[in-house]
C-alpha cells in the first residue's frame, strides 16, 4: 500500500468523522464576540490597561481561538478573551481602526474541544522566573542600547517597573541566584533590593538565609535599613537634602515602596557630623547674642534629663509690676476685651474693620508680653554665669531650651541672697543637723499633738470657706511637688501631683508628636516664683502669676498623674472615664499618632490587618490583599494609613484617620459591680447609672449575706444607732 493511498484514506476518514483542520485566518474585530465557554471567569480586568498598551506598541503577538457562529463570517472567542477586550478598548479610544482585523485560529463547533482549548491555553501558561525577566530587561538596556522609557513603552509597563527590574538584576550574585533557583521569592528579593549597596545585601543575606525569620521581607528590610535615616527624620530635615548630598551623602530610593518618593539616607555618620556642626554654629551665635556663658548643642530631639541634672537650674525671680505697668496692663486688658467682644458680635469676618481689630489685638498681646518680659530681666553679672541648651525640634528646626542653668548654684539678688538650684530653701530640710530648732515653749508631747490637731481644724475650716485661696493652694502644692521632685520640702500637705509611671520600664518616646508637645509645655511653664527661698514667698509670688500661667501649671500637673489606659472592654487598662475625657477634649488621635509596621501592624495577626482594610475600604479592599504575606501586608497597611499608596480618594481619606479600636476614645464607662459608697450621702440616696435611687434590693444579695461589707471592711456586728453622730 503506497504512501499516497494511505494519506487519501486518512483524509476520507477525517471527512467522514466531521474533523476539519484548524486554520488561521484574519477576522474583523467587530465580527468577534466573547464566548461563555472561556474558562477564565475571574480577574478579567486585571492588567487590561497594560495589555492594551502592549498590543498598541507591539501588535497582537498571539492569535485568538474561535469557533464559527450561525451567521456567516461571525465567530465566538473561546480563548483570548482578555486580548479581545484589550483590542476593543483600543478601538473604542480610536487607537485602532473600527474595521481592524486580528488573526484567529478557527476550531470546529465542538463544545468539548473549544472549552478544552480555552482551558489548555490558560493552564499551559508558565510565568517567567523573575530572574529571567530581570535579565531580559537588562539585555534590552545594556546590550541593545534602549532607554528605560523605551523599554517601558515596548513592554507596556511603567518606567518605575523597569527601574525595579533593573535594581533586581543588580542584586548581589548570591541573592540573584537564590531568586533564579526559587530559593527565595520575589518579595524577599525586593526586600534586599531596598538598597543598591550589594556588599550590605550580601552581608545581610549571609546572616539571615538560614534563620527561621530570614524569609520574611519585613525582617530583611529592617536589617537592610538598620543604621540608615529616613528623609523625615529630624536631623535629616535640619541638615537638608541639598547640604547632605553636597557633602557626599548617599541616598537609596526604595523602588518597591508604595510611596514613589521613599528614600533612605545611608551615610549616618556624615549626617550626624553635619547636624552637629550646624548646631554648634547656632549655639555660638546664640551665646554671643544673649551674653550667656555657654550654650550646649544637643544633636537630638530633646535634652536628656541626665544632662540637665548635671547642672543647676536657675529660676529668675520676677520683680513686682510698677504702678505704671499695672495701670497699663489693666487698660490694655479692657481694650482687648472690648475688641474681642466686637469681633464676636458686630464685626463681620474679613472686613477692613475686623482685620484692623485683629491687628490691634495682636499688638496688645505683644505689648503685654514685653511688659512681662521686662519683669524677668536677669542681672548681667548673674547672666554671665548662666547657659542653656540648643537642640533639634521634631520639625527639623533648631530650638532653644527655655530654662537657664549654671555649673554652680547661683542666687538671684531679688530672691533674698539664697542660691537658686534644685534643692529646697534654707530651713526647709527638717532633718539632721540642719533641722530648725523648735522655738515653742516646752509642752508635753500629748498637748502638742492636741493643739496641732485643733489648729489644723481651724485652718481647714477657713481654707474650705475660701475657694480662691484653696484653688491657688491646690495648684501651688502640685506645681511645687513637680519642681522639687528630688528634694524634700516640708509643705505639711498630702496633696501631690506625682507623675504616673509608664507601663514599660525605661520607655522612651521623645520622638512622637505627643511627647514633643508635652516637652514644649513643660519648658514654657512660668517658673519665676521658684527662685524664692521660702514657701511663703513662693506662694505669694505664685499667686501674682497671670491666670493663664497658673492654669498652665494645674493643667500640666494634673495631666502628669494620668495613668496608661486603652479603649478595651475589660482588663487593667480599661477606663471608660479616660475615654469620656478624650471626647470632652475632642481628641483627634490621628493628628498625633499613626499606626506603622513597627508600632502596630507588624505585631498583630494577619486577620487583624485584613479586618482593618475591610473597615477602611470594604470587602473589595480586603480581597485585594487577602493573599499577601504578613510582612508585605503590614507594610501595605502602614503605608495606606499614612496617606501613601495608590488607592481611591475616598479610601485614602478613610485610611488617614483610621485607628485601631484600642487607640480610640470610644469606650463608655460602666457602673462598678459594687456601687461606690460615700460618707457624704446616705445609702438610700445613692443613685445608679440610670439616675434612679438605689436601695438595698438593687445590690447583689451575695454582698450582703452574713453582714459582709462590700468595701472589704470587717462585717458589722451591731446596727448603728440612728442618733449616733457621723463624722463627714
Amino acid at each position: 500500500m503506497g504512501l499516497r493511498f494511505r494519506l487519501a484514506r486518512r483524509r476520507r476518514r477525517r471527512a467522514n468523522s466531521g474533523w476539519r483542520r484548524p486554520m488561521i485566518k484574519s477576522v474583523k474585530v467587530k465580527n468577534l464576540s466573547l464566548s461563555n465557554d472561556n474558562v477564565r471567569k475571574r480577574g478579567r480586568e486585571v492588567g487590561l490597561e497594560e495589555l492594551a498598551a502592549s498590543i498598541a506598541a507591539n501588535g497582537l503577538l498571539q492569535n485568538l481561538v474561535v469557533t464559527p457562529l450561525k451567521k456567516a463570517g461571525t465567530f465566538t472567542v473561546k480563548a483570548g478573551g482578555r486580548r479581545l477586550r484589550a483590542i476593543q478598548l483600543l478601538i473604542g479610544r480610536g487607537a485602532l481602526a473600527a474595521d481592524h482585523e486580528v488573526p484567529v485560529l478557527v476550531l470546529s463547533v465542538d463544545d468539548a474541544a473549544s472549552v478544552g482549548a480555552s482551558l489548555a491555553e490558560n493552564r499551559q501558561r508558565v510565568p517567567m522566573n523573575p530572574a529571567d525577566d530581570c535579565l531580559a530587561f537588562k539585555h534590552l538596556i545594556d546590550q541593545l542600547g534602549m532607554t528605560v522609557e523605551q523599554v517601558a513603552i515596548q513592554q507596556a509597563v511603567t518606567v518605575r517597573f523597569v527601574e525595579q527590574r533593573m535594581r533586581l538584576a543588580d542584586l548581589a550574585p548570591a541573592i540573584f541566584e537564590a531568586l533564579g533557583s526559587d530559593e527565595i521569592d520575589l518579595g524577599v528579593a525586593q526586600a534586599y533590593a531596598v538598597t543598591a549597596d550589594v556588599d550590605r545585601q550580601a552581608r545581610v543575606f549571609e546572616q539571615m538565609k538560614h534563620s527561621y525569620y530570614g524569609k520574611q521581607p519585613d525582617n530583611i528590610r529592617r536589617a537592610i535599613l538598620n543604621g540608615t535615616v529616613r528623609p523625615n527624620d529630624a536631623k535629616a530635615r535640619f541638615v537638608g537634602r541639598e547640604a547632605y548630598v553636597a557633602a557626599g551623602g548617599r541616598i537609596d530610593g526604595d523602588l518597591f515602596a508604595l510611596d514613589t518618593d521613599d528614600e533612605n539616607w545611608t551615610d549616618v555618620d556624615l549626617l550626624e557630623d553635619l547636624a552637629t556642626k550646624k548646631l554648634e554654629a547656632a549655639a555660638a551665635e546664640l551665646a554671643a547674642a544673649q551674653g550667656l556663658a555657654f550654650v550646649t548643642p544637643i544633636a537630638a530631639t530633646h535634652v536628656p534629663y541626665d544632662v540637665e541634672r548635671q547642672l543647676h537650674e536657675f529660676h529668675p525671680v520676677a520683680r513686682p509690676l510698677t504702678d505704671e505697668e499695672q495701670a497699663r496692663i489693666e487698660a490694655l486688658g479692657l481694650e482687648n476685651d472690648a475688641l474681642i467682644e466686637a469681633l464676636e458680635t458686630d464685626l463681620a469676618e474679613g472686613t477692613p474693620e475686623a482685620n484692623a481689630a485683629n491687628d490691634r489685638v495682636e499688638t496688645i498681646e505683644r505689648e503685654i508680653a514685653e511688659i512681662d518680659t521686662a519683669r524677668k530681666t536677669i542681672d548681667p553679672g548673674v547672666k554671665a554665669n548662666l547657659g542653656t541648651f540648643v537642640y533639634i525640634g521634631g520639625d527639623g528646626e533648631a530650638r532653644v531650651h527655655t530654662r537657664l542653668f549654671s555649673e554652680k548654684p547661683l542666687a538671684d539678688p531679688r530672691a533674698g541672697g539664697a542660691a537658686s538650684g534644685n534643692g529646697a530653701g534654707p530651713g526647709e530640710t527638717g532633718s539632721g543637723d540642719d533641722a530648725v530648732a523648735d522655738p515653742s515653749p516646752r509642752l508635753s508631747a500629748t498637748l502638742i499633738e492636741e493643739l496641732a490637731t485643733q489648729r489644723r481644724q481651724i485652718l481647714v475650716a477657713h481654707v474650705a470657706s475660701d475657694p480662691m485661696i484653696a484653688l491657688d493652694l491646690t495648684i501651688f502644692l502640685m506645681a511645687q511637688s513637680l519642681v522639687f521632685t528630688t528634694s524634700y520640702v516640708r509643705d505639711h500637705s498630702t496633696l501631690r501631683a506625682d507623675p504616673a509611671q509608664f507601663p514599660i520600664f525605661a520607655f522612651r518616646d521623645e520622638a512622637s508628636m505627643a511627647s514633643q508637645t508635652i516637652e514644649d509645655q513643660r519648658q514654657h511653664l512660668d517658673t519665676t516664683w521658684v527662685g524664692h527661698t521660702t514657701m511663703s514667698e513662693r506662694f505669694d509670688a505664685f499667686r501674682t502669676l497671670p491666670d493663664d500661667a497658673r492654669g498652665a501649671w494645674v493643667a500640666f500637673a494634673v495631666a502628669q498623674t494620668l495613668e496608661a489606659t486603652l479603649n478595651v472592654a475589660d482588663g487593667a487598662r480599661a477606663n471608660g472615664f479616660h475615654d469620656h475625657l478624650g471626647r470632652l477634649l475632642d481628641i483627634q488621635v490621628a493628628c498625633l499618632w499613626r499606626p506603622t509596621a513597627e508600632n502596630y501592624f507588624g505585631r498583630v495577626k494577619k486577620d487583624v490587618m485584613l479586618d482593618a482594610l475591610e473597615e477602611i475600604g470594604g470587602p473589595i479592599l480586603r480581597g485585594r490583599y487577602k493573599d499577601a504575606k504578613k510582612g508585605e501586608l503590614a507594610a501595605t497597611c502602614a503605608a495606606l494609613c499614612n496617606g501613601q499608596g495608590i488607592v481611591e480618594a475616598e479610601i485614602r481619606e478613610k485610611a488617614t484617620v483610621w485607628l485601631p479600636e484600642a487607640m480610640r476614645f470610644d469606650n463608655v464607662e460602666r457602673p462598678e459591680r459594687v456601687p461606690a459608697r460615700s460618707t457624704f450621702v446616705d445609702d438610700g440616696d445613692a443613685v445608679g447609672s440610670d439616675g434612679d435611687e438605689l436601695d438595698g434590693d438593687d445590690l447583689d444579695g451575695s454582698e450582703l449575706d452574713s453582714g459582709a461589707n462590700p468595701l472589704g471592711d470587717a462585717p458589722t456586728q451591731e446596727p448603728v444607732d440612728d442618733d449616733y453622730p457621723q463624722a463627714a
